[in-house]
């Protein structure tokens, strides 16, 4: 959890794709399952968000990725 977040910090305000985590963060490949990745971005939320399921800091871009959004934006 805490590579995965250090990365989304690092790329803050850039959607980044789930192919991109998986190789970045992981050092796997694309044809990993992704719903790992969902799980992580859960629990970060968890521990983040004010609102989990109305995330306003790790947001989904649906079709793509995710995306860091300090609260100061």
């Amino acid at each position: 959890e805490i590579k995965l977040l250090r990365y989304l910090i690092e790329n803050e305000g850039r959607t980044v794709s789930r192919k991109t985590i998986l190789e970045d963060v992981w050092d796997l490949q694309e044809d990993t399952d992704t719903r790992a990745i969902d799980n992580f971005i859960v629990r970060l939320r968890k521990y983040l968000e004010d609102e989990p399921n109305n995330p306003q800091i790790v947001r989904t871009v649906r079709g793509i990725g995710y995306k860091f959004v300090s609260r100061n934006e």
